[in-house]
């Protein structure tokens, strides 16, 4: 179990260095594929405002700007995936890899923010159309869109692929962010397709669409993170948890399962009734084989196995 855990190298059968190694290669792999995603967003949005500025094209500026979040967004997970592999200490004894969904909700708060003002500059765009001021995009502006789209398509599709394969809920939340804002951009190149056929008022409205894309991408982006950082957890996995620690011969029945995220890193408490008479070691290897089916199934990073004595199953308030 993990009080042992915190003594010997091996905990339930797992070696907990190379484990530990493990996880924190995956951060690092992520890091560098989030470094590519940074490189990109970079170039495109220089490319995207600058030629945006210079023609007054709206859309094109707020598909810039929502590009800069993406700037943003990638720097911030860099610095909160970097801070994740930091080992534990005094102060942190189980790791920081939390700091990682603090870095996913600081992206999503640059998000939100970005997207309120491209709704403002839609509103703007809008009106302008209704005083006579038309937009007259060129060749770069369509050009561009349609690359940022491509581009950002492709490290989508990457970034949502490695996100599965390594489990990282990072890379996975910006592989969404990712698709959210390949939509965005292809809607942006449409917008100054059509502007550039003759429908110029596709400008005001195309920019208000894509703030509302960004504002959605935000929100989910949070509940995300905040029910991570709250220890929310989804009940279904819970009930998944309960059936596989009920299928473990000599559990009798739980008494509770308390899960909580720690960055990508599932920990959790866990409370079983054994029969009145185990002994001392028997219970600690069915706490073990509870630990390591966990560990097994679900890849969790640790779990507190604690026994009760199967006749308090029916007076619950005399376990605690």
């Amino acid at each position: 179990m993990s009080i042992l855990a915190n003594i010997n190298q091996y905990d339930a059968g797992r070696n907990i260095q190379l484990d530990r190694q493990h996880r924190l290669s995956k951060l690092q792999e992520a890091q560098k594929i989030t470094y590519a995603n940074l490189t990109a967003y970079t170039f495109i949005m220089a490319a995207e405002l600058i030629i945006g500025y210079w023609n007054h094209i709206t859309v094109l500026i707020a598909d810039g700007l929502n590009n800069l979040t993406g700037v943003c967004g990638a720097a911030i997970l860099i610095i909160g995936l970097r801070v994740s592999r930091r080992p534990p200490d005094s102060n942190h004894v189980l790791g920081h890899w939390q700091y990682e969904n603090i870095a996913a909700l600081l992206s999503a708060t640059i998000m939100f923010a970005v997207s309120i003002q491209i709704l403002v500059d839609g509103g703007f765009a809008i009106h302008n159309f209704f005083a006579g001021h038309f937009v007259h995009p060129n060749m770069w502006s369509l050009g561009i869109s349609l690359l940022s789209a491509l581009v950002i398509s492709i490290l989508a599709k990457f970034n949502a692929l490695k996100g599965a394969q390594l489990n990282n809920q990072a890379l996975t939340a910006s592989g969404q962010d990712l698709k959210s804002d390949a939509w965005t951009s292809f809607g942006t190149f449409l917008s100054i397709g059509g502007a550039y056929l003759g429908a110029p008022w596709l400008d005001g409205v195309a920019t208000i669409a894509v703030g509302c894309l960004i504002l959605h991408a935000s929100v989910l982006i949070f509940r995300t993170t905040i029910m991570r950082l709250t220890e929310g957890f989804n009940p279904t996995s819970i009930d998944h948890y309960s059936q596989t620690i009920s299928a473990i011969p000599g559990v009798l029945g739980i008494q509770g399962i308390e899960p909580r995220w720690l960055g990508d890193q599932v920990v959790m408490k866990i409370g079983i009734y054994l029969a009145d008479d185990t002994d001392l070691a028997t219970a600690y290897a069915i706490g073990e084989k509870v630990e390591h089916a966990l560990m097994t199934q679900y890849d969790i990073l640790d779990a507190d196995v604690m026994t009760y004595p199967v006749s308090l199953k029916d007076n619950p308030n005399d376990v605690d």
